[in-house]
C-alpha cells in the first residue's frame, strides 16, 4: 500500500504588489498555521518518508518546519511542482522513491485540488465531496492506494482517507486543551 499526502501551501504574504508570484513569502497567520500543520503532521499517522516540494517561496517556507519536525525526511524541490496541473504532479509522483510509503507532496492551486479530485475513486463520497469544495491554504489531504509503486498508481484509484484544514485542526488542539 502506499499513502500519498497532499499539503497546500500556507496562507502568503500580498504585502508588496512589486514581487513576484514565486518569491511570496508566508504572512504571520500562514507561518503559524505551517509551523502548527508541520507537528500536526509529524505526530500524526500520516507522517512522510519523503517529500516533494515545489520551489515557489511560500511552499518552501511552508516545508521548511516541516523538515525540523521531521528530523531528516528527504526532501525533493522541484521548480516543475511550481503551479503544476495534475498530470505534472503525476510525473514526479510516479517517479518517487518505491522506498517511500508515505509521500507527501506540498505545492499549489488549483492543480492540488484537481489532482485530489481526480485521485479520488469515488468523486461521491464524503471526504471526497469535502475537497470538491475546496482545499484553503494549508489543507492536508491523505489518499491510500492498493500499489507497491509510485509508477502504479493513478487517477481514480485513490481512497480519501483524511482531509484537515489549519483552522479546524488548530481549533480541535486547542479544544482538547481545555
Amino acid at each position: 500500500m502506499k499513502r500519498l499526502c497532499l499539503l497546500r501551501h500556507a496562507k502568503s504574504d500580498w504585502g508588496d504588489p512589486a514581487k513576484d508570484d514565486f518569491d511570496r513569502p508566508l504572512n504571520p497567520r500562514g507561518a503559524t498555521a505551517a509551523d502548527f500543520m508541520a507537528t500536526y503532521i509529524a505526530h500524526s499517522p500520516y507522517r512522510p518518508d519523503a517529500i516533494l516540494c515545489s520551489t515557489a517561496a511560500r511552499a518552501t517556507a511552508t516545508c521548511a518546519p516541516l523538515c525540523t519536525a521531521l528530523g531528516g525526511v528527504p526532501v525533493t524541490y522541484l521548480d516543475e511542482l511550481y503551479h503544476a496541473m495534475p498530470d505534472v504532479m503525476m510525473e514526479a509522483i510516479h517517479k518517487a522513491p518505491d522506498t517511500a510509503e508515505t509521500l507527501l507532496v506540498v505545492g499549489h492551486n488549483p492543480g492540488l485540488v484537481l489532482l485530489a479530485m481526480a485521485l479520488a475513486e469515488d468523486p461521491e463520497e464524503e471526504t471526497a465531496l469535502r475537497i470538491a469544495h475546496g482545499v484553503p491554504t494549508g489543507g492536508f489531504i491523505v489518499f491510500e492506494f492498493d500499489a507497491d509503486r509510485w509508477a502504479d498508481i493513478d487517477e481514480g484509484d485513490g481512497v480519501p482517507r483524511f482531509f484537515g484544514r489549519p483552522r479546524d485542526l488548530m481549533a480541535d488542539a486547542a479544544s482538547e486543551k481545555n
